[in-house]
């Protein structure tokens, strides 16, 4: 996803934010009462608050948030497409990443719904809005992107958030995304290098699992001479203390994911490693069927997952692995990930000034997200400061309410093909389709009757790479026929009864964790 143009006027936009400021900066200073001021996308000043403005500024909007801004939240593991899906009942621990998909339910009610759903245009459409709106509303602001076919050409979807593979910023360097395991193949190897020297950031799936098959995929890397500056290894549940040190001092990257490992190999990394290594790691929540479904709910879950292993790990530094450190991992230190003058205007508020700051953001839920802004676009926030920041008064923000709290969405975005679609309305047609799949494909077929779909989604953690090649391995995962009848719709915020009871059935999760996710959203 990347974002669009700001608002259809001449003259951009300034306006002022007061709150408590936490910049993430070098000196990560916090400014208990200051204020952001805006011009376009950019961050013109961060400044104590009660001084006069400029004089460009005199006639601007001064907003009280009453609540306390951080950079916006950069999700660097995320396989958005999926993420209306529910949370997989996982069947039992497994040791590697190329066991889980060969589950009996696997396929029928995570590979196969997705393949169909992103085949139709009208469901396609449906899951990038949904799935869009669903990051918003817990602050993320950046992501990895959703690939769409559009009228047959392959491009990454241009909404209302950034992603890192197509920034379309002269100022914010591509990265790229592998998924696939690496093997000892001289072509394929090639190719590895070239991206990690074409690329700010190479995202890599590395060592997912627990057992020599995991750890031999670092190996690999490592033999080739592939641990580089670029590489940003996803998981690296694999590796050992001794590989730590060496991505720490090739200055390679970790993206960690604990809730998706826990739910799979019932463990993740040792966080004293990861530290004492000193290797810049960022969080990420992989995707809604094996993770989290946002970024406060991870931040939460790496909380408890240190602190069970006896570790230290500050609040101020799993803050810093969502903004300022997740901006060094793509490469974009020097435009996000910090509340500075000229960096790029992407900011969340969280409502409150109490308490430790970085704790404020942790034990945030949904509910306390007051404002999100991507490049100086108000996209989501409370309906009173979205009203105050609608300076594009064409595309009226769409209304929506988070356990009794009046919200609103803003998702237009210049040459986005979703803007006549609406949240409720996507949500609406995907719970339609969800309900009965098998009838849903019908009507599909007889709609389309042979024409080609102008809107598709090209999806990204397909297990081919994990099955025998063949008609019946290819089959395993095609094959509608085997889709499930009824699947639900992920609802888009943490919690309900169906919810916990999806993680009280988690086998590989620990007691203290389930109980404790729940009190936090109590």
């Amino acid at each position: 996803m990347t974002t669009g143009a700001s608002q259809p006027t001449t003259a951009p936009p300034r306006y002022v934010l007061e709150g408590r400021v936490v910049t993430l900066n070098s000196h990560d200073e916090v400014l208990e009462r200051g204020r952001i001021l805006v011009r376009g996308n950019r961050i013109v000043a961060v400044e104590p608050s009660g001084g006069p403005l400029p004089e460009s500024f005199r006639d601007a909007p001064v907003i009280d948030t009453q609540g306390t801004l951080y950079p916006g939240l950069i999700d660097l593991h995320n396989h958005f497409v999926y993420d209306v899906l529910t949370l997989w009942r996982v069947p039992k621990r497994y040791l590697n990443r190329t066991q889980w998909p060969r589950h009996a339910e696997y396929a029928p009610r995570i590979s196969l719904p997705i393949r169909l759903l992103g085949g139709h245009a009208p469901s396609a459409r449906a899951i990038v809005r949904y799935i869009e709106a669903k990051a918003l509303l817990a602050g993320t602001t950046t992501g990895q992107g959703i690939r769409t076919r559009v009228s047959g050409g392959e491009a990454l979807f241009r909404g209302a958030m950034r992603n890192v593979e197509e920034p379309h910023d002269d100022h914010l360097p591509a990265g790229s995304t592998r998924v696939m395991d690496l093997h000892d193949d001289a072509e394929d190897i090639d190719s590895f290098r070239d991206a990690l020297k074409s690329h700010a950031a190479y995202f890599y799936h590395l060592g997912e699992g627990v057992d020599d098959y995991a750890h031999r995929r670092y190996l690999d890397l490592a033999g080739h001479d592939l641990i580089q500056p670029s590489l940003a290894g996803i998981h690296s549940l694999g590796l050992q203390r001794q590989d730590l040190d060496m991505m720490a001092a090739r200055d390679a990257k970790v993206v960690w994911s604990p809730f998706s490992n826990l739910l799979l190999y019932g463990q993740t990394l040792r966080v004293s490693d990861l530290l004492s290594a000193g290797v810049t790691f960022s969080l990420g929540c992989d995707w809604s069927p094996t993770g989290s479904k946002n970024l406060l709910q991870e931040l939460k879950v790496a909380r408890h997952e240190a602190a069970r292993q006896g570790v230290s790990l500050s609040s101020r530094a799993l803050v810093r692995s969502v903004t300022a450190d997740a901006a060094r991992v793509a490469g974009w230190q020097t435009e996000l990930g910090t509340l500075r003058a000229h960096s790029l205007a992407d900011v969340l508020v969280i409502a409150g000034t109490g308490g430790d700051p970085y704790d404020t953001l942790i034990s945030a839920t949904e509910k306390q997200v007051r404002l999100v802004i991507v490049d100086g676009v108000a996209r989501f926030g409370d309906r009173t400061l979205m009203e105050q920041l609608a300076f594009d008064r064409t595309h009226p923000a769409e209304p929506w309410t988070v356990d009794g709290t009046e919200k609103a969405f803003y998702l237009w975005a210049e040459e986005s093909p979703l803007n006549d679609l609406g949240f409720e309305a996507a949500r609406a047609l995907l719970d339609d389709a969800m309900a009965d799949l098998p009838d849903f494909r019908r009507r599909m077929e007889r709609m389309g009757a042979g024409a080609p779909e102008p809107f598709l989604l090209v999806l990204d953690n397909e297990p081919q790479d994990v099955f025998a090649t063949g008609s019946e391995a290819a089959a395993f995962i095609t094959d509608l026929n085997r889709v499930a009848g009824r699947i639900t719709l992920d609802a888009p915020t943490v919690g309900g009864e169906d919810y916990w009871e999806l993680v009280a059935a988690q086998p590989n999760l620990d007691d203290s964790l389930k109980q404790q996710l729940r009190a936090d959203y109590a």
